[in-house]
């Protein structure tokens, strides 16, 4: 079996609502089949994904979704496989130099997913990818969507052993819409703090959902790398809702110095990344 590198996850799960009449009854009759735990689906996906790259072609064979119910209602997070594969293929090529990327993936095969990247686009303009990925950290935008009480940790020696964040989209957008004010009102004087790019790019992603959607963090593979002390003590949500609002008061330097804080927490977990 491939192996595959611990991620997090971002995901939006959307409700019925959100669906075409079509897409509705799809999802209804799937979750009527005991859709894969969260757990278990996110490695059969990115396994699937792996085992994609090593074909002649980028093709992914059927698709999934993970299916919450919260007071009686379903929200619905497509995988959306097929298209997440042609877009990283995309951005791997262009993140290193072409005899580099030659190597990995061809480039007769990246064209191809292109085109046909291009052909779903134009066929389904309204098409939304639900699901961010990150391997070996956490982007430091993904923690403003969140409040450190919509935090559900599992520990010890159990399957079940989990780190998980999940909020309303209404509550999401409103927090990275601070942030985003903060942090741009800022920039002149604090170009080094958290990517305003990075937070907008993630504001506009949002923007793209129906608006009672739910919002999910999900550590998933990265628990296995840090032990049951080290969860507990993860206060990275409340340190960039901290240098958030020091932004919003002028204190400047206590902004610098919450985010630093998230830097240097993950900085191990991303060494070790480059040392793979």
């Amino acid at each position: 079996m491939p192996v595959v590198s611990p991620a997090a996850y971002l995901r939006v799960y959307e409700p019925l609502a959100a669906f075409s009449p079509a897409e509705r009854l799809r999802w209804q009759r799937f979750a009527a089949t005991a859709p894969p735990s969260r757990r278990a689906g996110t490695r059969r996906e990115r396994v699937v994904a792996l085992v994609a790259t090593v074909r002649p072609t980028l093709d992914v064979a059927g698709e999934s979704a993970f299916v919450q119910m919260v007071d009686g209602l379903m929200f619905v997070c497509p995988w959306s496989t097929q298209l997440r594969v042609w877009q990283a293929a995309l951005e791997f090529r262009g993140g290193m130099p072409e005899r580099v990327a030659d190597v990995f993936l061809p480039r007769r095969i990246v064209d191809s997913a292109e085109t046909e990247l291009d052909r779903w686009r134009a066929r389904r303009p309204e098409l939304k990818v639900h699901i961010q990925t990150s391997t070996w950290t956490v982007p430091a935008p993904w923690f403003l969507l969140f409040d450190p009480a919509e935090r559900m940790l599992v520990t010890g020696d159990t399957a079940e052993r989990s780190m998980v964040y999940r909020t309303e989209i209404g509550l999401a957008r409103r927090r990275i819409a601070e942030a985003t004010e903060a942090l741009t009102a800022m920039r002149s004087s604090m170009p080094d703090t958290a990517s305003v790019e990075g937070v907008t790019e993630l504001s506009r992603w949002l923007d793209g959902f129906h608006p009672r959607s739910r919002v999910e963090l999900d550590y998933d593979g990265l628990v296995d790398l840090l032990d049951d002390d080290i969860l507990r003590r993860d206060s990275s949500v409340e340190d960039l809702a901290e240098a958030v609002r020091s932004l919003r008061q002028g204190r400047t330097e206590r902004a610098a110095e919450a985010y630093e804080r998230v830097v240097v927490r993950w900085r191990p977990l991303q060494s070790r990344e480059s040392a793979s």
